[in-house]
């Protein structure tokens, strides 16, 4: 689920669907055979980004708020997760193992929403990330559980919070527990 200044956007059966922040009725947005997940509004409201699997594979795809067609940004065999919106709103930032070298870990990718290729972030890996107003920092974990089923687990794969600068190329732990 995302927030806008007006709209909640959330996944239901499958389908995108916005209702006003004050509440009321919701609206479908999505309706193309195939599940969509993860949507994130633009920073002006304008447009929402998903992951949609229309064709066996998940892709990032972009389409107006107000609706109509889904328009694609990424085209790798490798499924990609939509993650968050550059404050410019000129590109999105997403997950994907297409270059990892390990099918179990993602990395993270700039993608432009004119079209183009996705472009490799400097960090080694990311599953789940968002960036701060001006852009310039990255708040990321580079290992996840939440596809997972291990309750209550507290091993080497326990997920932290990490920094990383994107203007120095520097990054620093946030967090640090077993869980």
């Amino acid at each position: 689920a995302d927030v806008s200044d007006s709209q909640i956007a959330f996944v239901y059966a499958g389908d995108v669907w916005v209702v006003p922040r004050q509440g009321g009725v919701a609206q479908r947005l999505s309706t193309p055979p195939g599940e969509e997940s993860f949507p994130r509004f633009s920073p002006d409201g304008r447009l929402v980004a998903f992951s949609g699997n229309y064709d066996g594979n998940t892709d990032v795809y972009v389409m107006p708020v107000a609706g109509g067609l889904p328009r694609r940004l990424t085209h790798h065999p490798a499924e990609e997760r939509m993650l968050d919106w550059f404050p410019d709103g000129e590109s999105v930032l997403l997950a994907s193992m297409r270059a990892s070298g390990k099918s179990r870990f993602n990395q993270l990718y700039r993608a432009p929403v004119a079209g183009g290729l996705a472009t490799l972030l400097p960090v080694p890996y990311g599953e789940f990330g968002t960036l701060s107003p001006d852009g310039g920092t990255l708040a990321y974990m580079p290992l996840s559980r939440d596809f997972g089923t291990w309750k209550r687990y507290r091993g080497g794969m326990a997920p932290d919070i990490w920094l990383f600068d994107l203007d120095e190329l520097t990054s620093r732990r946030l967090t640090e527990h077993a869980a």
